[in-house]
């Protein structure tokens, strides 16, 4: 008989069905492993994702933000200017005394008929035309501006600043080539170029010389005009308009500023152009006539000299307001 087995001593089968309960442990803790190694990946690239989904969200977010704030700050360099085309200033000259016109009053009426069509027939060889300027226009910044006269150079700073879009014109003016309205054929490379200035005024209140006008008559335009940007941070001037319709200021020396046809009577206004005045002393007007910039000091120089040449003047009537005696003519006008 063979030795009995003892009690305490596993058998063959006991240890493998605990071989295999181990085995199906470590297999079991070994997928639960595996399971929550998988489900950390996934927790991973989840955040992942949805951080680089909000750095992306955030960086278009930060992208259009930034390009709302340059696009506004590029619209606030610019304005809008409304320049039109500007009337024929010879076209409505009447032909004869209308019949309206008192018996007593016809005599003068026909000689400011005939001196009308006078300078007409004198202007209508020399009206010039000149391009419109684009109608946005910066609003600020300043231009070096030379004209370059008989008398020597006049440099001027012209300053958008207040009258952005006159100060543009005249910018246009000088950089755009001009031709003749009555022969195209023949051009200038400035609307300025080859003009002479054709008014002076000396009396105490008003020292102004005036340019810009090719047919010296003081009706001249390129074919448009620039709209009304009046002042108003001029001082108020010693004397006030005795009607009490207008405000009177004083126009420093040195300044430029763009003359106009305005009348308020009649409605008139926005009939800028091309003609400006240079103020060679303090001077007194309404606060109708748009700054655009001033001369510099070696400019001043020349528009005392000028003044102080006096004036041949155009009526008797107005012995201090005429063509200077020291003729100014503009060469070439330039910007810098």
């Amino acid at each position: 008989m063979g030795k009995p087995q003892d009690a305490s001593e596993p058998t063959s089968a006991a240890l493998s069905n605990e071989q295999r309960r181990q085995a199906a442990k470590a297999k079991l803790e070994q997928r639960l492993e595996h399971e929550h190694q998988q489900s950390r990946k996934r927790k991973i690239i989840i955040a992942s994702v949805s951080t680089a989904v909000v750095v992306a969200v955030v960086a278009t977010v930060t992208t259009i933000v930034v390009k709302n704030i340059l696009d506004d700050r590029e619209a606030a360099r610019w304005t809008t200017c409304a320049y039109t085309k500007a009337e024929d200033p010879f076209a409505n000259i009447p032909t004869s005394v209308p019949a309206s016109v008192p018996a007593a009053q016809r005599d003068a009426y026909q000689k400011q008929i005939d001196e009308a069509q006078k300078q007409a027939a004198q202007a209508r060889p020399l009206e010039r035309v000149s391009p419109q300027p684009d109608s946005k226009q910066l609003k600020s910044g300043t231009v070096g501006w030379k004209l370059d006269t008989n008398q020597g150079v006049i440099p001027i700073s012209l300053d958008r600043s207040g009258a952005p879009c006159n100060a543009d014109a005249l910018i246009a003016l000088t950089q755009n080539k001009a031709t003749l309205k009555t022969n195209p054929k023949v051009s200038f490379n400035s609307f300025f170029d080859q003009t002479s200035c054709h008014r002076l005024t000396t009396s105490k209140t008003l020292n102004v010389l005036q340019c810009g006008d090719p047919t010296k008559v003081g009706a001249g335009s390129p074919g448009w005009s620039s709209p009304d940007e009046l002042p108003t941070d001029l001082k108020p001037g010693p004397t006030q308009d005795p009607s009490g319709t207008q405000q009177i200021v004083v126009y420093p020396r040195g300044t430029v500023a763009i003359a106009n046809r305005n009348n308020a009577q009649m409605g008139t206004a926005n009939t800028g152009s091309s003609q400006f005045f240079l103020v060679i002393s303090d001077s007194q007007l309404p606060a109708n006539y748009s700054v655009v910039g001033k001369v510099d000091e070696a400019g001043l120089a020349i528009l005392d000299k000028v003044a102080k040449g006096g004036v041949t003047p155009t009526s008797a009537e107005q012995p201090e307001d005429g063509t200077p005696k020291v003729p100014v003519d503009i060469k070439t006008a330039t910007i810098s």
